[in-house]
């Protein structure tokens, strides 16, 4: 899922701003990998740009597990039901 997440903003960063592959690629596993490294491309980025690298930042930084896990756990469906009676006490 990481590379997937890597290889998405490169082709989108790249069709963006038409920069060399090896500067765009370098941002993008710097901004996965948050550690804080840069070319100097993302000065001259546009908005959308620089909110493509954000969420890359932000994937890496919540990780991939934890993202899959969370859209696997919303889809579950529920295999019971909760009791519906009143318990008598006393």
């Amino acid at each position: 899922m990481g590379a997937t997440i890597v290889a998405t903003s490169t082709v989108a960063i790249l069709h963006i701003t038409k920069e060399p592959l090896d500067f765009v690629l370098f941002d993008v596993i710097s901004a996965f990998a948050t550690s804080g490294l840069s070319t100097g491309l993302t000065e001259s980025l546009p908005d959308s740009g620089k909110y493509i690298l954000a969420a890359t930042m932000w994937a890496g930084r919540v990780g991939t597990v934890t993202l899959a896990a969370a859209l696997a756990a919303s889809q579950r469906a529920q295999l019971f039901r909760r009791a519906e009676e009143r318990p008598l006490v006393g």
